[in-house]
């Protein structure tokens, strides 16, 4: 072999087939799209729970969702489009993997000891609808996010990233928002709930974004560096 000529890594010996080397941008993007999968994976299994913020009761995924467009906005900041859209449908296929894995595990004949099949059933078995819900309205919100983020891009000439994400996951994160309460709760939730839930953790989301703003900028300079 030529060594010259054939990069390795270093970790192969003994005149074994080398590792195939990797740089660390590469292993940047692995860290951002695999936190970006695992919040959006999080979300999803607790989307089930309702919970009271004090004005309003809303779905605990409110608190983790909004992490994929930070890591979604970043990916598309430093990698572009492709890349990003890449992420985004490994993520969806690993939800149905998820989804996939539950069913399997709720219909998996029990142990004459286990004492908790109802409370599985009750937990992971609302989840499909709720993943349904969130993987309909993440495949339309995301893309369109990822599109009109590298529009913006191009349009301000890679300038004011701050303005670039806000506007691009506000629009996202309204159409978002109501079309996964319209699959995910119709016929559960009245429907005057389920308006007050969708202005309300639209809301909550549009603050959240402005808040997360700072760690876009910290994400990008570390990806760059």
């Amino acid at each position: 072999m030529n060594r010259g000529t054939t990069p390795t890594s270093g970790l192969s010996e003994g005149g074994a087939i080398p590792y195939l080397s990797i740089d660390k941008t590469t292993k940047k993007l692995i860290v951002l799209a695999a936190s970006f999968i695992a919040a959006l994976m999080v979300a999803n299994i607790v989307a089930i729970k309702v919970v009271d913020v004090g004005f309003a009761n809303v779905t605990a995924a409110i608190f983790f969702y909004p992490i994929t467009f930070v890591m979604a906005d970043t990916i598309s900041e430093i990698w572009g489009r492709k890349v990003a859209r890449r992420a985004i449908w490994t993520g969806l296929c690993m939800n149905l993997f998820m989804v996939g894995v539950f069913t399997l595990v709720i219909h998996m004949p029990s142990a004459p000891y286990f004492e908790n099949q109802k409370e599985l059933e009750m937990v992971l078995g609302g989840v499909p609808r709720m993943v349904l819900a969130s993987l309909v309205a993440y495949s339309i919100s995301q893309n369109i996010d990822i599109y009109l983020f590298t529009t913006l891009r191009e349009k301000t000439n890679g300038k004011y990233l701050w303005l670039r994400s806000n506007v691009s996951t506000i629009i996202c994160q309204l159409l978002d928002t109501a079309v996964f309460f319209i699959v995910g709760f119709w016929g559960i939730m009245p429907v005057s709930e389920m308006f007050l839930a969708t202005s309300t953790e639209f809301s909550v989301k549009v603050a959240m974004s402005v808040i997360g703003t700072p760690f876009i900028y910290l994400l990008v300079k570390w990806a760059r560096r």
